[in-house]
Order: C-alpha cells, then sequence, then structure tokens
C-alpha cells in the first residue's frame, strides 16, 4: 500500500471550484481574445494561489490576459512575474492594478516582455524558487489570435513551457494548466490529452483535475446565457446550423514537481 503524503494541504484527485467572476468578461480582458478572455479571472486566481502556494512565494504566469492573478497575488501576499508577449498588453495590465493598488503595494509584480518560448531564459535569475506556475495555451490551433503569441498554437510553445515551469518551481511547486475545450468548424477540439502528456515527459507528476465552473450557480442550477445568435437556435430544431455551445467552466490541470527525495511541499 503506498504511504499516504504527509503534504499539510492534500489536493483530491477531482474537484469542482466555483469561480464565476462579478465583473463582465468583457472589462477584465486587457487583450481582445474571444475564446480566452477570462480563461484566469479573479476566482480561479484566489482557488490557485490559495491551494498551491503560501505567502511570500513566488508566482509565475505566461502571457496573462487580464490582471486577475496579479491582483488576487498582491492581495494574498505572493509575489508575482507575468510573461506578457506584447508591450501594448502589459500596459493594459499595468494600468488595471494602478487602478487598484497604490505604488507601494505593487512592489511584488513583475511584468516582463517575453514569450512562453522564452520562459527559460527570462526566468534564469528565478531557478527553483517559484510556488506555482499558472498557463493557460493559446485558442487557436493554426490560426492567428490577438491575445496569444505570434505562434498562436499551443504545440509550437508547449515544449518550452514546460521545460521553463520545470526549471523555475521549486520542489514540490505546482504547474497549473488552465484550458477548455472549443469548437473549430463542426469539430470539438480538446488540448488536455496532450497537455497531459507533455507535462508528463517534462517529469511533472498529475496531481488532480479541477472543473472551474464560470458561470453562477443559483438554487442548485447553472446561470447560463447563450449569445444573441444563438438564441434562435435553441427554439428552432429544424436548424441546420451547427448546435448551440456555450463555455460554463475551465479545465484546471495540475501537475508537482516531485522533490528529488521522492517527498512533496
Amino acid at each position: 500500500m503506498t504511504k499516504p503524503s504527509t503534504s499539510t494541504r492534500q489536493l483530491l484527485p477531482l474537484s469542482v471550484w466555483l469561480c464565476a467572476d462579478e465583473q463582465p468578461e468583457r472589462d477584465q480582458d486587457a487583450t481582445g481574445c474571444p475564446r480566452r478572455n477570462t480563461l484566469v479571472g479573479i476566482e480561479l486566481a484566489r482557488h490557485l494561489i490559495s491551494a498551491c502556494t503560501k505567502p511570500g512565494e513566488l508566482i509565475v504566469e505566461t502571457h496573462p490576459v487580464n490582471a486577475a492573478t496579479l491582483a488576487c497575488a498582491v492581495l494574498q501576499a505572493r509575489k508575482v512575474i507575468a510573461l506578457v508577449p506584447k508591450v501594448a498588453y502589459a500596459q493594459a495590465i499595468r494600468a488595471q492594478l494602478q487602478e487598484i493598488f497604490p505604488a507601494k503595494e505593487l512592489t511584488g509584480v513583475r511584468l516582463r516582455p517575453s514569450s512562453p518560448q522564452q520562459m527559460e531564459s527570462a526566468l534564469a535569475k528565478q531557478a527553483g524558487t517559484a510556488g506555482l506556475v499558472i498557463y493557460a495555451p493559446p485558442c487557436h490551433s493554426g490560426q492567428q489570435c490577438p491575445a496569444c503569441p505570434d505562434s498562436g498554437d499551443s504545440a509550437n510553445e508547449r515544449p518550452a513551457v514546460m521545460r521553463g515551469a520545470w526549471q523555475v518551481l521549486g520542489d514540490g511547486g505546482h504547474l497549473a494548466v488552465v484550458t477548455a475545450p472549443h469548437r473549430e468548424g463542426e469539430r470539438l477540439r480538446d488540448q488536455a490529452p496532450a497537455l497531459i502528456r507533455a507535462a508528463r515527459a517534462a517529469g511533472f507528476t498529475y496531481t488532480q483535475h479541477v472543473i472551474a465552473l464560470r458561470v453562477p450557480v443559483r438554487e442548485g442550477e447553472l446561470v447560463v446565457q447563450a449569445a444573441p445568435e444563438g438564441l434562435g437556435h435553441l427554439y428552432d430544431i429544424r436548424t441546420p446550423a451547427t448546435p448551440v455551445t456555450v463555455g460554463v467552466h475551465a479545465d484546471v490541470l495540475l501537475f508537482t514537481k516531485v522533490a528529488s527525495h521522492g517527498g512533496t511541499r
């Protein structure tokens, strides 16, 4: 029988987190991406930071689309580095933070102009110091997206991100990969299996799968709204159009960098 972990925080194999943000998604997004906006919102960032780090620890986020993680890190007394591939997005995120916090409270926040592929070199001085890396892969496959890195395809950046995350994390640190299935034409694309394989190939242990509900729950029911162009399809069963799909959750894949001696933090 395997000996139970002695870590102070136990992560269940499958969990559901309520992560609906009160502020509309369009107001939180600094980049204009129609599919990645608010993939990591305030509530999801709060859950990740509370579950995976301790006060004073370093958090790294790759190409954020808003200030959610950085703001939560400040509120929970963590240091944070955000790798932002485009200067304009860094300026927008910095402006969001300055509207919330005085300058003296932002001393632990760093925005670095770096693509995910440059993660190893950008964070070389922080090797082994981070408690959490948050990675939200690009939403498109082989297509350009205004908020995603120039590659536009997570397959191109995936190995570099995994290597960079392994380098910057300390023993027992966590890599949180946040993704969600999305429709490309008439096909539903799920990146999770490929991401799990890539993380394991880099040496990570797959620890937990979290379903992060991004819509409110009221009286036991999900409060879901469809886009205006899709409402008619809900009532006309004769329409030949592709069935309406509404994203209500994100998949959070949590991996752990297992300590060299076999234990965790």
